[in-house]
């Protein structure tokens, strides 16, 4: 009876072993890093757009991920993403099982276009039906499922596949429902995306291919789907990137995420000027000014416009080329925005690509006002404009725009050929999407991948009804803070696009500014591109342990550049927050709050907050910042104290002189956050200091009204 009872017991232990390595989800990193399922060679693909369109997401959503082909490695992470559909012959039927278990133990699957009848049951689906007129997909918001967390704009709430005057759009698929709750409907009322609770895990399918939502969109191959062409929020394929966050935020308790804006910023504002016109090169030192006041460095696309023909006059020139060294003696970017400015840019039958070796003297495009230009090509407008822009002023140009934004098929082959790495000509709204993303040769979703980003434009003073003018420019001002407040709802970047031609364009810049709501980041194009690049290339986990959380850092993405930081969801309710490398090694964090009930992580080299060490490490290392700066009304300071101290904060004036006391007291260490409301200082410049025991920190402050 006892050996029966041992065989017993060891049996039991052995089933325990069993499904304590397989029945959950490894409870550490494993389980908050999405597996990326590459089917790329499964279904035969011919291009890897879509796995790479679902990397795209994950990376900027800000998600660890690691990409296999195995299921049998996906298995061991808390969700699987599958790059592309899940078709008869996709899996193996061992392969299918595997999935299936893994859901059954606890596992999240996220499957596009699911078309395996084997799987019905674990989707919770008895059917699915092909279609290319559908032409919206409605989430079903009022379910207040968890994955709609970031939709919470009725833009996003209902996204745009097309425009009905098309008689068909993007390859759709709609499902059957029979135990899966629907989450989104196309037009017709039909499930576009299911949720289904299989055992202890959860699936999702969704009704479209990564593909067509994201890479598509991204080359303005979408149907017209955008609802407006600029100065308006236009989120489509954001919303894919934001439900699938959704996803993984519910669950992944307490999850990390890499933030989509520098340091705590809660958006960034890139400032943006084409000069374009002999109007612009005599009046942009107006605007230079201004914004070098205030401490911006803004981004200046120069027309090199050598060429006297119909269109324009022969503005660059040496009477102009000391105009812009005006303007970059001021800090202030140089980017190109081509030579001729050419309305048939766009056109391919006009502008062939041409071949390398343009300059100033060989080439020599022509319009005389009407009709085609002629002598003109891609590769000449590119190279000659950036040659001249770096030899006249020992400057490096990195960023590209198009006249009248005229996007032509080879024009990222030509960036790429040139040496450029960034280009701003597509409009946000008209193409779906506010974040940055890599582009491609041949203006094609499946062209070779480039080292060309774009950043769309998104906001400018171009208006195609109703145009900017003296009486109305407050109008368009209020449109432009609506978009960027819609955006950094999501951490979207805003790229800002004002030609420097009228006064009353720099007094509508100003009030923009002066309008800005808390936490944006006000910069130029190359500066949020040169942080982009480098977020791009960071990789990360995080584990949790009861109310400790561990943000684990590879030495290979360290060290970490001092814009990049990381998003806790609900980590005020956490007791520990901590970093480390992949071998233990503490790194040390900084944590502050950031949205309600969120903390941010940043690092001990995290110059945004004005860093200054007192020596000691017994001393306080005080880190201070002030917005919005400028200020209009009401600005506040965040610091933050290593130990106890005496705290001084105190405004003076250009001079140095006193002029009043914020703050005189002890405090704790940690974060503090003080408001301030700056009615009763006169707009100009003035400074704010801050004096921990006997160190002082100064700081410039900007009151505007």
């Amino acid at each position: 009876m006892k050996k029966i009872f041992r065989l017993v017991l060891a049996i039991g232990f052995i089933i325990l072993l069993h499904y304590a390595g397989n029945s959950q989800i490894t409870a550490t990193s494993g389980k908050r890093t999405v597996a990326l399922l590459d089917l790329t060679l499964k279904n035969a693909e011919t291009s890897d757009v879509e796995v790479s369109s679902a990397k795209y997401i994950l990376k900027t959503a800000g998600i660890p991920f690691i990409i296999t082909s195995d299921v049998n490695v996906a298995k061991n992470y808390g969700t699987i993403l599958g790059s592309s559909k899940f078709d008869v012959s996709t899996f193996t039927t061992s392969e299918k099982d595997t999935l299936i278990n893994y859901v059954n133990r606890g596992g999240v699957l996220i499957a596009a276009s699911v078309r395996d009848p084997y799987f019905n049951t674990l989707f919770g689906i008895t059917a699915n039906t092909n279609s290319n007129s559908n032409y919206t997909i409605k989430f079903n918001y009022f379910l207040n499922d968890p994955a709609f967390k970031w939709l919470n704009d009725t833009m996003e709430q209902t996204i745009s596949l097309g425009k009905t005057t098309y008689t068909a759009v993007i390859n759709t698929r709609h499902y059957d429902v029979a135990g899966a709750l629907s989450l989104a409907v196309y037009n017709n009322n039909t499930t576009a995306i299911t949720k289904r609770i299989y055992g202890l895990g959860t699936t999702y399918a969704l009704g479209f291919s990564f593909r067509n939502l994201i890479a598509i969109n991204q080359q303005n191959l979408d149907f017209d789907a955008n609802r407006f062409y600029s100065n308006a929020f236009e989120p489509t394929s954001d919303a894919v990137v934001l439900f699938i966050k959704g996803i993984y935020q519910a669950h992944a308790p307490r999850s990390v995420w890499l933030h989509t804006s520098p340091y705590n910023s809660k958006t960034s504002l890139m400032i943006t000027h084409d000069v374009d016109a002999t109007s612009g090169y005599d009046t942009m030192h107006f605007y230079a000014d201004y914004e070098a006041s205030l401490g911006i460095k803004a981004s200046y696309f120069f027309t090199t416009h050598y060429i006297n023909d119909g269109l324009l006059s022969d503005f660059y020139n040496l009477n102009t080329i000391p105009k812009v060294q005006y303007v970059l003696s001021k800090g202030h970017i140089a980017g190109s925005h081509s030579v001729g400015h050419f309305p048939d840019f766009d056109d391919e039958s006009v502008f062939p690509l041409g071949v390398l070796g343009n300059t100033s003297s060989n080439y020599l495009p022509y319009n005389f006002g009407t009709g085609s230009t002629t002598a003109g090509s891609v590769l000449g407008e590119t190279e000659v404009s950036k040659g001249l822009l770096e030899n006249n002023f020992g400057v490096v140009v990195k960023t590209f725009r198009a006249g009248y934004l005229c996007f032509h098929d080879k024009l990222i082959n030509a960036l790429d050929t040139c040496g450029y790495t960034n280009s701003t000509t597509f409009s946000a709204a008209d193409i779906l999407t506010n974040f940055p993303y890599q582009q491609r040769k041949d203006r094609s979703s499946t062209g070779a991948l480039t080292n060309v980003w774009e950043y769309p434009m998104t906001i400018s003073d171009v208006f195609t009804s109703n145009p900017i003018s003296i009486t109305n420019y407050s109008q368009k001002v209020a449109t432009w803070l609506d978009v960027i407040n819609r955006n950094m709802a999501n951490h979207a970047p805003n790229v800002l696009l004002i030609h420097p031609t009228r006064k009353y364009k720099l007094t509508a810049q100003q009030d923009l500014i002066a309008g800005l709501p808390a936490g944006v980041y006000v910069t130029n194009l190359d500066n949020f591109a040169s942080y982009w690049k480098k977020r791009e290339l960071v990789n990360f986990t995080s584990k949790i342990s009861n109310d400790s959380l561990t943000v684990i850092v590879p030495t290979a993405s360290l060290p970490l550049d001092p814009a990049i930081s990381f998003v806790v969801d609900k980590g005020q309710m956490l007791a520990h927050i901590k970093a480390e490398d992949d071998l233990g090694n503490p790194i040390t964090v900084i944590k502050s709050n950031f949205t309600p009930g969120d903390v941010i992580l940043h690092f001990e080299n995290y110059p945004a907050l004005g860093i200054s060490n007192y020596g000691s490490q017994k001393e306080n290392k005080t880190f201070i910042n002030c917005y919005p700066n400028p200020s209009n009304t009401n600005c506040t300071f965040d610091f933050r104290l290593d130990n106890c101290a005496r705290v001084k904060l105190e405004i003076t004036d250009m001079f140095g002189k006193h002029t009043m006391s914020i703050m005189d007291m002890n405090l704790d260490e940690g974060w503090h956050t003080l408001p301030f409301n700056t009615s009763a200082l006169s707009a100009g410049i003035y400074f704010y200091k801050l004096t921990v025991d006997d160190a002082s920190l100064t700081k410039k402050l900007i009151i505007s009204r």
